[in-house]
């Protein structure tokens, strides 16, 4: 679909000079409607037209991303969902029956929101993937096309783990569809689901480019593919890939954590005026422009918010019974992260009170209505967590290199040097491979806050009923696989209520 933008990019500062351009797009190929499976996919300049040039071709590719900030996925409805499914977040207002696991009917709509979002990316990334791979544009080197294909590769490859652990067996769209009919297609095997992720990622790691010119910020790399591959391989238990796939990363790419002193410098990362930093591998850009903003940043609280938009929906609090109560009360230890990450002492009293004893700050844009803060989808933090837990796992219990791993994570929330060792940071020698995993996992809780991650943590180490239960929260089986939406059951033939996940 053809998009015209008017912005006076002479008023737009450099930040979002650079990152713009990954959220909007000339010509964005797209749907028609809401419902996927509704959809004729019609553009204001025909599919033909669009690919008739390098430039065409590139702007279709950049137009696959916006979805990923709109409010079905990372905007909101994806993001919100997993930190509400996850064991210490408590959702307020409308959100809070997910964080209870009493799911109406407004929550089940609203996970039918992500199903409906994460297969737009798919449809997009299919097409620039038929297209590029049946037809030769004139002038475009054979390097090119395929760097654009292993971009949608990527993305569908990123979408379709989402939806596997979300959902399980689910339909595998992998060709560009312009009739409806032919969008009837019965829920894949999981394991066929991953073999398709696993081969996307591949086809990315060899054709991605290692990095991208300041203007084309945020596009992702050979480093993304082989960074969510290295999680794909932990998913599965897969311990040697992880570990390898990790190690290429830490040992090639050009990523470091970057150094804390104070609470303060964590802002480095996550700042609303930050454009890029030293491990940052995948973020979803965003400025502070209308359609452009991170706007699920009030559910994580912006100051002057008033923790409500009027309409019965207010920002998430922690639960303090799970592991989050015992790390908030280390505001004056040596762990730098919750000082800076938590609204929780006397210096934020004026942002809580009797009924909200705590909040999140790790976002936050004091200064606009839209927020400027990217949301990172993958840090090199995390592949230094998925290193040191399956090179213990591999090995049957850790080795230096794993403790080396998650100890300068460690350092780094102490704000210490990240190369030296530390006798308060580090962990204990002599631990077993399940006490070690147990620490990284914690400690990926803590380093991964409001990042998404902790209900696949959950769900991938089997311990999502147990330790939710253990909260005293009415959690059954049926919520570790999310309902397929009717609108799906309702418009493919081949999926029916007898093949809906068990329970629902």
């Amino acid at each position: 679909m053809a998009i015209k933008i008017n912005i006076d990019m002479k008023k737009v500062v450099s930040k979002y000079k650079l990152g713009i351009l990954i959220l909007v797009s000339i010509f964005v190929i797209t749907s028609g409607c809401e419902d996927l499976l509704n959809e004729n996919p019609r553009t204001f300049l025909s599919q033909e037209i669009v690919f008739q040039t390098a430039e065409g071709a590139n702007s279709a590719t950049i137009g696959i991303y916006k979805p990923l900030s709109g409010n079905d996925l990372y905007g909101w409805w994806l993001l919100g969902n997993l930190e509400l499914f996850s064991d210490y977040v408590i959702g307020r207002g409308s959100q809070a029956p997910p964080s209870l696991y009493q799911l109406d009917a407004a929550a089940v709509q609203r996970i039918g929101f992500v199903w409906r979002g994460l297969y737009q990316v798919i449809n997009r990334s299919n097409i620039v993937i038929s297209q590029l791979e049946t037809n030769t544009i004139q002038g475009m080197s054979a390097e090119y096309s395929n760097s654009l294909i292993g971009e949608a590769r990527f993305l569908r490859a990123l979408c379709y783990f989402h939806l596997v652990r979300l959902f399980g067996d689910v339909p595998l769209r992998t060709v560009s569809e312009t009739n409806p009919a032919n969008l009837s297609i019965a829920r894949a095997r999981t394991e066929s689901v991953y073999e398709q992720i696993v081969e996307d990622l591949k086809f990315g790691e060899i054709y991605l480019p290692a990095s991208y010119s300041q203007s084309d910020l945020g596009r992702v790399t050979k480093w993304a593919a082989k960074g969510l591959l290295a999680d794909v391989y932990l998913t599965l238990e897969q311990w040697g890939n992880a570990s390898l796939k990790a190690k290429e990363v830490i040992e090639q790419g050009p990523f470091k954590l970057v150094e804390v002193r104070k609470p303060e410098d964590f802002q480095k990362i996550f700042g609303p005026d930050v454009l890029t930093h030293s491990e940052e591998i995948f973020s979803i850009k965003h400025a502070r422009i209308p359609g452009l903003g991170f706007g699920a940043l009030w559910l994580m609280h912006r100051a002057g918010s008033g923790y409500s938009l009027g309409n019965n929906a207010h920002a998430w609090m922690g639960n303090l019974n799970s592991w989050l109560g015992a790390w908030r009360l280390e505001l004056d230890g040596p762990d730098l992260r919750p000082n800076d990450w938590l609204y929780n002492g006397p210096s934020d009293e004026r942002f809580l009170g009797p009924g909200v004893p705590m909040l999140f700050k790790k976002f936050r844009d004091t200064e606009s209505a839209i927020a400027g803060n990217d949301f990172p989808v993958i840090r090199f933090p995390e592949i230094l967590f998925i290193y040191a837990e399956a090179e213990s796992q591999l090995n049957g219990g850790p080795t230096p290199t794993a403790y080396e791993a998650i100890n300068s994570i460690r350092r780094r929330a102490f704000g210490r040097d990240i190369n030296v060792p530390d006798g308060e940071a580090d962990l204990p020698l002599g631990l077993s491979a399940q006490e070690f995993r147990n620490e990284v996992l914690l400690e990926r809780a803590k380093e991964f806050v409001m990042e998404g991650k902790r209900w696949y943590d959950l769900l991938r180490t089997d311990t999502a009923i147990d330790i939710i239960r253990g909260l005293g929260l009415p959690i059954e089986e049926k919520h570790l696989k999310w309902p397929i939406p009717a609108e799906e059951i309702d418009n493919n033939t081949l999926i029916n209520q007898t093949n809906q996940n068990p329970g629902w």
